[in-house]
């Protein structure tokens, strides 16, 4: 709960800022600070309980793997991105800059975005949820509570709210099936997750937002989702062969 209303207050004030400091928000939103201010505030009033409850590592090879199905499941996101929207005669939006910032800055101001929610979301608030719920229950709230804080994306419609949750859950949950480890860990594979879906609805769909666009974010998020289980699973089977 101190996360949530830490990261709640962070972000309105992000929010806020965003004119101030005239920084276009396709660019990079200051919001996106928000999740990793939350788990800062967090982190200072409960740092005890956040350091006795803190997930195991896992070892190098386990971590590589993971690295691995993270980029697998975000390239076939991607793909099946691009052909439903091929199929259903949209051009690709391409990359492109942001007015006068070039494509390649928006790289990198998307993945300090990318990597500063999954500070909260997967650094903080899915670890504490795991140590009274499953993984994949965690999970789920955790895809929740993202989903609706995109409160933009809730207030564009109820169908396109509820599609947008379901795709945030989903990704959530690929997030955590294959990102396990220390909060470390965790953060480095969302974050490679988080962008590169981040830069794959850029690069196809731009700013589009219509419930045929978000639709297909679901369905892309479902198959890469699946993608990730199976790799996974693979990888599992294989240690415990070895074992």
């Amino acid at each position: 709960m101190t996360f949530v209303l830490a990261t709640v207050v962070a972000s309105v004030a992000m929010l806020l800022l965003q004119p101030v400091v005239g920084l276009d928000p396709a660019v990079l939103a200051l919001v996106q600070l928000g999740p990793a201010i939350g788990a800062v505030a967090t982190f200072l009033v409960h740092r005890r309980r956040l350091v006795a409850g803190r997930p195991d590592p896992v070892d190098a090879r386990r971590f590589a793997a993971a690295l691995g199905a993270a980029l697998a499941a975000s390239v076939v996101f991607a793909g099946v991105l691009t052909v439903l929207g091929l199929a259903a005669g949209q051009e690709l939006a391409g990359a492109h800059g942001v007015g006068a910032v070039p494509f390649v800055v928006v790289l990198g101001a998307q993945l300090l975005g990318a990597t500063a929610e999954e500070i909260g979301w997967r650094g903080v608030l899915q670890p504490q949820l795991e140590t009274r719920w499953s993984v994949v229950a965690a999970a789920v709230v955790t895809g929740v509570v993202w989903g609706l804080w995109h409160i933009q994306y809730v207030a564009a419609g109820i169908l396109i709210g509820a599609v947008f949750v379901f795709s945030t859950v989903v990704l959530s949950v690929l997030m955590a099936v294959v990102g396990r480890g220390t909060v470390l860990q965790r953060v480095v594979v969302a974050s490679l997750v988080h962008w590169l879906v981040n830069i794959s609805l850029l690069v196809a769909l731009g700013d589009v937002v219509t419930l045929a666009a978000v639709l297909r974010w679901g369905v892309a998020a479902v198959v890469a989702a699946a993608v990730a289980v199976v790799l996974v699973r693979g990888v599992t089977r294989q240690a415990r062969a070895a074992v």
